[in-house]
């Protein structure tokens, strides 16, 4: 059964030819990187939960700092916290987008080397064999349908990361102007 597995996949790859191959690699690179970024942001989402920003700020403060920061020192490590911990996964979102748009349009490279093959042995006339022109139909078809098999689930794991993305901002604000609100307000000097 292994062995009629592996002879299955290698009959595959040697359909596909070149392109093939290619898309293998892509898809490798596309999830594996959703699975770094995946795991990032999972660690991030716990620390939000944890509030561990919030931690920091008071772990950082300097002696003659008084116990309660400043609304300008929450804000500040607030920021810092958030460009430390979400600055990676908002980097390679668009690179994301960017690799698994690209896996159809690797698919289609290889739909059109496939035609080429198929016209090329119909274009030999009555005395080509039906092998040159199943095996363009078969790498044309086999690419198109790697592409795909590629994109469309990496597409949806995508829009998951971007909305797991956009909540975790929305916690962390939430919980600095729940901070910012806890914290006494400087009082106004009015002039009369």
């Amino acid at each position: 059964m292994k062995f009629e597995i592996i002879n299955a996949v290698q009959l595959t790859l040697n359909e596909g030819g070149l392109t093939l191959y290619a898309l293998l690699a892509l898809a490798i690179a596309i999830y594996a990187t959703l699975f770094s970024v995946w795991r990032h942001l999972s660690s991030t989402r716990k620390a939000v939960i944890g509030r561990k920003w919030q931690i920091s700020s008071l772990g950082k403060s300097l002696p003659w700092q008084t116990k309660t920061p400043s609304p300008r020192e929450t804000q500040r490590s607030y920021a810092a916290y958030e460009l430390d911990e979400m600055a990676l996964v908002e980097r390679r979102l668009p690179f994301l987008a960017i690799l698994i748009s690209s896996a159809p349009l690797l698919g289609l490279l290889g739909t059109v080397a496939g035609m080429l093959i198929t016209f090329s042995g119909m274009a030999a006339g009555n005395n080509s064999p039906i092998d040159t022109i199943s095996t363009g139909i078969s790498r044309a078809l086999v690419t198109t349908q790697a592409g795909l098999v590629i994109a469309i689930p990496a597409a949806f794991l995508l829009a998951l990361l971007k909305r797991q993305t956009e909540t975790t901002h929305l916690s962390l604000q939430a919980q600095l102007h729940e901070k910012l609100s806890e914290q006494p307000s400087l009082p106004r000097i009015t002039g009369h």
